[in-house]
């Protein structure tokens, strides 16, 4: 075998090589001309998208002669999702600056199918000027989908559908500090003798009746307003923009209903008023509650905390 031939075989074994790495840790790698706006490279690109780079250069070929902002605008339609263009625009500008970029967006080939991918780009340099961009591609699709329901997970009570008592409290949290010079209201809602009603009809019935009485709330207010589960039977329900006080009182009328129940079951409300009676979300809880504890005993009724 000659030195040629070694040559040859020795560079055939090292694609060999670099081609399985990439399908083991599902990437591609790509290289673009940018002088010549042009794709130069795509390797493993049918493990990310379903069709090979050959395919991938040949149809974005047609772009390297149009006009920079039109070749730019050719490549994002092709490769990414309408509302991932301002990210790659700003991956691009940092490129053609010199530096490094690395961003997610929803990425496809042509008619492909979008998935969610992690880009990692960085420029080569001749003369302190960007000549060429390599980067690589990774199929985030399914970690992404992974942390959506992470995320939901983390914001929705799984029972009832409504915001979960962490999330509840952040909300009000950032309504409080983005939207402090407006007056809002915090309600605290519990079932009157919920305990007796489970003792009674078993707990299938009050499970029955918690949800029932999630999808009463969520329809009695605004769709900006905040409805949340605090835990057990106790929801928060938070107010936005009060204008008078008798519009915070038809809320809560509206929110005592019991129409359209599985179970005859009465609710209690403590209301606490922003900023009267606090600036935190801890402090008008605290209040709203005191205001409950004194609405519970004589049930079916709101009452508004006083001093």
């Amino acid at each position: 075998m000659t030195d040629h031939q070694k040559t040859l075989l020795e560079l055939n074994q090292y694609r060999n090589r670099f081609s399985h790495a990439l399908k083991a840790a599902h990437i591609c790698v790509f290289e673009v001309d940018l002088r010549g706006q042009l794709y130069t490279f795509f390797e493993n690109a049918e493990d990310i998208f379903g069709v090979p780079g050959e395919r991938i250069l040949k149809e974005v070929e047609r772009f390297r002669d149009l006009p920079p902002e039109k070749y730019k605008r050719g490549v994002s339609e092709y490769f990414t999702h309408p509302q991932d263009w301002d990210t790659v625009d700003k991956a691009f500008r940092s490129i053609y600056a010199g530096q490094p970029a690395t961003y997610q967006a929803r990425m496809k080939a042509g008619n492909t199918n979008y998935i969610w991918c992690k880009v990692d780009v960085t420029p080569v340099l001749e003369d302190g000027i960007p000549v060429r961009m390599v980067g690589t591609i990774t199929d985030i699709d399914k970690l992404k989908l992974e942390m959506e329901q992470l995320e939901i997970r983390a914001t929705v009570d799984a029972f009832t559908g409504l915001y979960s008592k962490k999330y509840t409290e952040e909300l009000i949290t950032k309504t409080l500090e983005e939207f402090s010079e407006k007056r809002h209201s915090l309600m605290i809602l519990d079932l009157d003798d919920f305990k007796k009603l489970n003792d009674t009809y078993g707990h299938t019935a009050g499970d029955d009746v918690i949800k029932a009485v999630a999808v009463q709330l969520k329809g009695s207010v605004r769709a900006n307003d905040i409805v949340g589960r605090l835990g057990g039977d106790e929801f928060g329900v938070f107010i936005k923009d009060i204008h008078k006080a008798s519009e915070l009182m038809e809320i809560a009328e509206r929110l005592l209903k019991t129409e359209g129940l599985p179970f005859q079951v009465t609710k209690s409300i403590g209301i606490s008023v922003y900023p009267r009676d606090g600036y935190r979300f801890r402090t008008l809880y605290e209040k709203a509650d005191q205001a409950l504890y004194r609405a519970k005993k004589r049930k079916n009724t709101y009452i508004v905390y006083k001093y």
